[in-house]
């Protein structure tokens, strides 16, 4: 029976800032002083490596996942367990969305003695110093779900540019064109970057579309509710929103249902979770561009194994993305 450690904790939500993101992003460290980096650099040993697994001994997998309390997330963990192997072990610990949480947790993984590590990214940027230290560890990195910055074995992601396009394009056809629309991002998670730069380039082609507002927000039901609320009250003639993910989208959902305006503004989000099925089959929401996180954690499991094993992997790995509308949600 394969062993797992789970480690829950309590979602910390991060203080959202604008900037082209949100979210408590780490700071970089402080560049070197002049004199020290016209000194002559010293001798170093290369990066410790990781020694292989022998024969017949039990893996270490680890697993940064960004926020379990998201659904989406929760199915990304059944395709890994899925793709384990008889007796090996995935070390699964929750950031709850808190940036300097996923370092801390990462550098718990690293001092465990894993093979391998799996990250879900809070921040893409902030996210370099753990990086680095896989790295001098000798611990091969793997990204799923969010690419990040820096050079690694392989991502694992749906194509998210793709996924913001359909929507986008999705979101036009139902204005017939023209209207007004406010995004919610969060845009220090590559992967959310991308879905909103994919869902602006298509509304680019209905240029009688205007976006009024994009509010970088902390991702979530909860926190997308009062921020939805106040750019209606802002914008009271306001036609829809872009939602970064589904939560955010059912956030907005509530707001416009409870201002009376499911009839003049629509909802567009990520994910094509369940619950976001349900809202569109009610007539809530107008689309959700879905994605396969079984398959995405799956694939990651299993591009790991490969990657330890020594096989050469692709580095940038795409799981297709799919519009949901009211003609399939059901």
């Amino acid at each position: 029976m394969k062993k797992r450690l789970l480690a829950l904790v309590s979602v910390v939500m991060v203080s959202a800032m604008v900037l082209g993101g949100c979210g408590s992003k780490a700071q970089e460290p402080a560049e070197a002083p002049a004199e020290e980096a016209l000194a002559e650099p010293a001798e170093t040993e290369a990066p410790a490596e990781t020694p292989a697994p022998a024969e017949g001994e039990a893996i270490k997998i680890g697993v940064s996942v960004a926020d379990q309390s998201n659904p989406f997330y929760i199915d990304i963990v059944d395709g890994m367990e899925s793709a384990a192997k008889e007796g090996d072990e995935l070390i699964i610990v929750d950031a709850g969305f808190d940036a300097a949480k996923q370092l801390n947790d990462i550098d718990d993984m690293i001092q465990q003695g894993v093979g391998v590590m799996l990250i879900d990214p809070v921040d893409s940027n902030a996210i370099k110093s753990a990086i680095e230290a896989c790295d001098a560890a000798g611990i091969p990195v793997i990204a799923y779900n969010s690419p990040l910055n820096f050079e690694i074995a392989s991502t694992v992601a749906t194509d998210n540019y793709l996924a913001g396009q359909l929507v986008g394009e999705a979101m036009g056809k139902a204005l017939e064109g023209k209207g007004k629309v406010a995004m919610l991002t969060y845009n220090v998670a590559e992967v959310c970057l991308d879905r909103a730069n994919g869902f602006k380039d298509a509304i680019a082609n209905y240029p009688d579309i205007e976006i009024v507002e994009e509010q970088e927000i902390q991702p979530g039901t909860d926190t997308a509710l009062p921020v939805a609320e106040n750019i209606l009250q802002s914008y009271p003639d306001l036609n829809g929103f872009f939602a970064l993910n589904d939560p955010s989208a059912l956030g907005c959902v509530a707001a416009v249902e409870s201002a009376n305006l499911l009839e003049q503004v629509k909802i567009v989000g990520v994910d094509g979770s369940d619950d976001a099925k349900a809202a569109i089959a009610e007539g809530k929401m107008l689309a959700s561009a879905a994605q396969d996180p079984v398959t995405i954690g799956s694939e990651a499991v299993a591009t790991a194994y490969k990657v330890i094993a020594g096989e050469t992997v692709e580095t940038d790995i795409k799981i297709p993305s799919y519009l949901v509308d009211e003609s399939n949600a059901k």
